[in-house]
Order: C-alpha cells, then structure tokens, then sequence
C-alpha cells in the first residue's frame, strides 16, 4: 500500500501527468480545427482516459501538501499552487457533470427561462395510439472514425431498440450521373455570407429562402420557373431583375412573367434571389455524402428502429442547437417520432430582452 502511494503522490507521477495532459490538449486543438467541437470531445474530453488523468492529478497534488507538509507558513505560496490545481480540477469535474451550458434564443422585449441545450441528444416520443413516453438520450458522435449507439428498452411489454446505422457529419446532397436517372437542375445561390447548393428535380417546386424555384413545374406556384425548350434552358418570373455575366461583365434585364433564354455562368438577381446556374440539366441521383467541415451544416444520422423481430430504417437530419425536423416511423404497432439536437432546459430565473443593439466597425459588417 505504502508503494502505491509513493507512486501517486510522486513528482514523477505528476511530470507524467503534466505531459500527458499536455500531449492531449494540443492533440484535441487539431482534431477540433479539422473535425470540429463534438468530435474533439467524443475522442479526447470526454473520454475515460482523460477524466482519469484529472482524478490522479487531484490525487497527486493533495498527496503532496502533506508528504511535503505545505501547510507550514514559510511553504504557503507553494501550498496556494496546489490548492487552486485540485479547485480548477474540482469545478472542471462539477461543470461536468452537473453544470449545464447552452443558447438561449430571446427576442427584443420578450422574457423567457428556456434554452437549447449545447449537448445533442436524441429526443424520440413512442406511442401505442393510447398511451405515450418521451425519452431524450444523449448521443456523442465522431466525425473521425466509427461510432457506435444503441438505445434499448421497453414499452407496453414490447421490447425497441434504436440503433445508429451510419453517421454522416455535414451531410449534403450530390448528383450521382447516371443516364437513367431524373433530370435536375444545379443551382448555386448565396445567402447569409453562405455559398449554398440545390438540385431541383424535374416537375418540382424548392423554397429556396422564401423563393419558389421550379424545374419544369406543371403548376403556376414558382416564382422562378425553369423550362427546357428546344435543347435550351428559358426562365419565366414573376419578378423583374437583372443578371450579369462574370466572364465578359455584359448586363443584362430580366423581365417579369416573361420567357427569355437563360445565361448560364452569370450571376442573376430575381425576387431578392441571387443565384447561378453553371452548367445544363443532368440526369442522376441525389445521394447523401459527408461534406466539408462546416458548424452551419446538420449531420445525417440512419437509425435502425427495431420492435420485436422487425426493423425499419429511419433517416434524421440535425445536430447542435437543433429543435425541429424530427421524423415519425411505425414498426410493429409502435409509433416512433425522433429528433437528433438539443434539449429543451429550464434555468431557476427568468431574462428579459430590454433592448439590442448591434454595432460593426465602420464599412465592414464584423
């Protein structure tokens, strides 16, 4: 017993601890650079490793202040050293376990004591058509290697699972070519600062940022309807704007409930709409791949619910501060409704929104 102690009350003990702790921290910098937030706390923070290294450090440092008998007066600057290690180590181990953080959305003169979580969960109702239980498990995915989740329990004496299938981090969609396939339409637009992409399939409508965009739409609904005739595409809108051709800078009208050829390559802007469309239509399929890092992107997660001997797969899109979306899937007499995103919390007190201002710097928008 008397070894053991010698070991975790050593200074060597803790130059070990210091480098490890080091070595982690600086590694869990890259991962969170390249793979973001979630996936440098699923490998490194939050993992059983790194907490035990916080514990052997508490250990460590109390086993000194009396091996080394800090507490005598001439030894309380060192003392002062090792107490506020084990607090920092303390608080870090209470804000993680039974702190809470996470945004709180709040307009102008509005009061409210609800906020979304920073944790991700996935929320699922199930029901019976008679009676209902609402669940909201925490789930901690990596965007770098596998992952594995599973959820099992029960419900009116019928035994479910949820189980994650794949996991796709910044989900978005490409065109897979393919000559039998569908036509779509590839449009680029740019909203928020944001460069965002869109395939529009033939003979449907896409609200793209409260502007309807038809592909070849039976019906009258599309501000913005595309139409391929004779081998060439044409646009008709229910608004007048403009274009602009970045290779030759020529300008150009677009003119309201009228059909003229489109320019591809050049930037149009039609109801507020700024977008362009690069190349013809093509004929694929949209298949859902792992994108780019980027914070504005939700992921992808394809669940297996499964009742009994059955099981369905239930795809579901989200992420951090995520509170809407959520899909339904019915296996077996159970309904399932399932959110992947935040939590709904409560604090004990109550903030009012009195007034917002926001500032720039002078000729930016920062």
């Amino acid at each position: 017993m008397k070894n053991i102690l010698n070991i975790l009350y050593s200074t060597r003990l803790m130059a070990v601890l210091f480098f490890l702790f080091a070595t982690a921290m600086g590694i869990a910098t890259f991962i969170e650079n390249d793979f973001g937030t979630q996936t440098s706390k699923a490998l490194i923070y939050n993992a059983w490793w790194f907490e035990a290294i916080m514990v052997f450090f508490v250990i460590n440092f109390f086993g000194n202040i009396f091996r080394y008998r800090l507490n005598r007066k001439e030894k309380w600057p060192v003392l002062m050293f090792h107490l506020s290690f084990i607090f920092i180590l303390i608080g870090a181990g209470i804000t993680r376990y039974i702190g809470y953080e996470g945004l709180m959305l709040i307009d102008e003169g509005e009061t409210t004591n609800k906020f979304l979580s920073e944790t991700t969960y996935l929320n699922f109702v199930v029901d019976d058509n008679k009676d209902q239980l609402t669940k909201n498990e925490p789930i901690l995915l990596s965007a770098w290697g596998s992952n594995s989740w599973e959820y099992k329990s029960k419900f009116r004496d019928k035994d479910y699972s949820i189980k994650l299938a794949e996991y796709i981090p910044w989900a978005e969609e490409k065109m897979v070519l393919d000559e039998n396939g569908t036509e779509h339409l590839f449009l680029v637009e740019s909203s928020e600062g944001s460069r965002h992409e869109h395939y529009i399939k033939k003979g449907t409508i896409q609200n793209i940022h409260g502007v309807l965009v038809g592909f070849e739409a039976d019906n009258e609904n599309a501000s913005i309807n595309f139409i391929n005739k004779n081998d060439e595409l044409k646009m008709i809108s229910n608004a007048d704007g403009d274009w602009l051709r970045m290779a030759d800078k020529t300008r150009g009208k677009v003119l309201k409930d009228s059909l003229q050829a489109f320019n591809y390559l050049s930037l149009h802007n039609v109801g507020g709409l700024q977008f362009v469309i690069p190349r013809p239509a093509e004929k694929g399929n949209l298949q859902t791949v792992r994108g780019p890092k980027d914070d504005k992107k939700f992921d992808l997660l394809k669940l297996d619910v499964t009742v009994g001997n059955k099981t369905k797969q239930l795809e579901v899109s989200g992420g951090k501060f995520n509170y809407e979306g959520s899909k339904t899937v019915s296996v077996d007499g159970l309904n399932f409704r399932i959110l992947y995103g935040s939590k709904l919390l409560e604090t004990p007190f109550e903030i009012k929104l009195n007034d917002f201002q926001l500032e720039t710097y002078p000729g930016s928008e920062s």
